[in-house]
């Protein structure tokens, strides 16, 4: 019957006098720490970066769902694309050249008098320059509109019907900062309003735009 070994009463220094169970039982148990040691030092550390590596398959996942998305839907956002583009160059042919500005201030006078109403006054404000982005600083301005102040007298049906057929004008026309007053001598209406037309630069125009711009950094 083998007799139990007590590890504590042996002298390492001695060891190679031991009998063999002593020898194989040191062993074994030195064998035993250095893979208790192993495992905490080696295998936490490599179930450590596994876990990292889950966590980062998981992200790559779920970027390539998006982009897979992104793509299924690529020709669809080209189409849309594609139609605003078709829809802003309608509306660009829509816009008055700088030759037909005189012809759209003959059209106003035509729409107040097929009305009844009296043009009393129409006369040119400040021009501005309507830019095609956010920051007026970063984004070209392809746009530039021609206010004109307006001074029309009518009673109110009359004016209604008029700013009716101003939205029907073949050139696009807006009406803004209306006021109407009423005239106490004849119970007539007065109307203020700035008439807004937009015409669009040429290539030239905007150019010379960005060059100023240049200049002035």
């Amino acid at each position: 019957m083998a007799k139990n070994i007590d590890l504590k009463a042996i002298d390492l220094n001695s060891l190679y006098r031991q009998g063999k169970p002593v020898q194989l039982g040191v062993a074994g148990g030195i064998i035993v720490v250095i893979l208790v040691l192993a495992y905490f030092f080696v295998y936490s550390g490599l179930n450590e970066q596994l876990s990292q590596l889950q966590q980062q398959e998981e992200e790559l996942k779920q970027t390539y769902a998006e982009k897979s998305k992104q793509a299924a839907n690529l020709d669809a956002l080209k189409e849309e694309l594609n139609n605003i583009n078709g829809s802003f160059h309608l509306l660009l042919k829509q816009l008055p050249t700088q030759a037909e500005i005189p012809n759209l201030i003959q059209e106003l006078h035509e729409c107040a008098t097929k009305n009844g109403l009296n043009m009393d006054s129409i006369t040119p404000a400040g021009i501005q320059n309507t830019d095609s982005g956010n920051n007026a600083e970063q984004q070209e301005q392809v746009i530039q509109t021609l206010p004109y102040n307006i001074t029309l007298t009518g009673n109110y049906n009359q004016i209604i019907q008029f700013i009716r057929d101003v939205g029907k004008l073949s050139r696009i026309v807006t009406l803004n900062s209306i006021v109407l007053k009423q005239n106490d001598k004849n119970n007539m209406l007065t109307l203020n309003a700035v008439a807004n037309t937009y015409k669009a630069l040429t290539d030239a125009e905007i150019k010379a735009q960005t060059d100023d711009k240049k200049d002035k950094k």
